[in-house]
């Protein structure tokens, strides 16, 4: 009869990712979950504050009767002491933004795995799912790795491809990441039980690298093409999302767009807002991409409902550092 594994788990409070890790692995027959080690208390991941629908895992692991830890500082001695004391044969991490050094690492009787949404070694560090968006990719991945000290770079022991049509907003990217990361952890376990999995080293020539993006990242460059600006809207929805400045300096915060919609009118310089009968266009550097909606108070409305977006206003054009 075959033993299950000893697993701990590491994964943000607030993670749309670390809930199901949770429950599959609470629930699977092969694996024992020892515990799920999440955020202190008082700290959220970002990435999912803005959902209308929100996780709890401390609250879902004690419903399950699994230990949860919080501590201060994940490589702190006694807390490295407290891992090793549950005896795991592996740790599991899944959307958990702290460094696990050495020690930590050392603490499984066989290894660490962590599950990344991206096709490592593309997109490794914070946040792949915004710059993939960003940059417009149709070939996406999720990756599950041995760890190794560093950000993102042991060996691939498996990966899930995630056919895109380049046109998802980065939420949805997200969300599509993290389906196919719990299907991906379903496949792996079986292996895991055996210990008897592929250990594929990453070539470092093929690394590109990614941090998390700040506010700079998200104000719009209309010196850019159409198809460009609109990714770049699309990887800003929408918390916080893409925006531009009007005369005055008010934000406009644009949520959607249409790069697909022509229109015969000749272009005028970059960042011209204009009212056409297919409704607001702003000027790119090789024609006008149509805004559809924009945020208003909170609320998502049609880019008609702006006020700051008169016929004729100039958005600022202000250029970024390339992705």
């Amino acid at each position: 009869m075959t033993s299950p594994i000893r697993v701990v788990l590491f994964s943000e409070v607030n993670s749309k990712l670390g809930a199901p890790f949770l429950d599959m692995l609470h629930g699977h027959p092969l694996v024992d979950l020892a515990a799920v080690v999440t955020s202190p208390a008082g700290r959220l991941c970002d990435y999912f504050v803005a959902d209308a629908e929100q996780v709890d895992l401390e609250q879902r692991g004690k419903a399950l009767g699994v230990p949860v830890l919080r501590p201060q500082k994940i490589n702190d001695p006694a807390f490295v002491r407290q891992v090793r004391d549950l005896a795991p044969d592996y740790l599991i991490v899944g959307n958990f933004q702290r460094i696990l050094k050495e020690e930590l690492l050392a603490t499984p009787k066989v290894t660490c795995v962590n599950f990344h949404p991206s096709a490592l070694p593309r997109y490794a560090g914070l946040a792949p799912f915004y710059w993939m968006v960003r940059n417009g990719e149709r070939d996406g991945a999720v990756t599950a790795i041995e760890m190794a000290p560093g950000l993102d770079t042991g060996a691939i022991i498996t990966q899930h491809r995630t056919p895109l049509t380049g046109r998802e907003t980065a939420r949805e990217l997200r969300t599509i990441q993290e389906r196919a990361n719990v299907l991906m952890l379903l496949d792996l376990i079986p292996q895991l039980v055996s210990r008897r999995f592929p250990r594929i080293p990453q070539d470092p020539s093929e690394r590109t690298y990614f941090s998390r993006p700040g506010e700079s990242d998200f104000r719009l460059d209309f010196a850019h093409s159409t198809h460009k600006v609109a990714c770049h809207i699309r990887a800003g929805y929408r918390s916080p999302g893409a925006f531009a400045e009007a005369p005055g300096g008010e934000r406009v915060t644009v949520l959607s767009s249409d790069d697909t919609v022509p229109s015969d009118t000749p272009l005028e310089p970059v960042g011209t807002v204009r009212h056409f009968a297919g409704g607001v266009f702003v000027a790119c550097r090789d024609g006008w991409l149509r805004l559809l909606t924009v945020e208003r108070d909170g609320i998502e409305v049609p880019a008609q409902a702006h006020p700051a977006l008169r016929d004729r206003t100039l958005l600022s054009a202000t250029a970024l550092t390339p992705a």
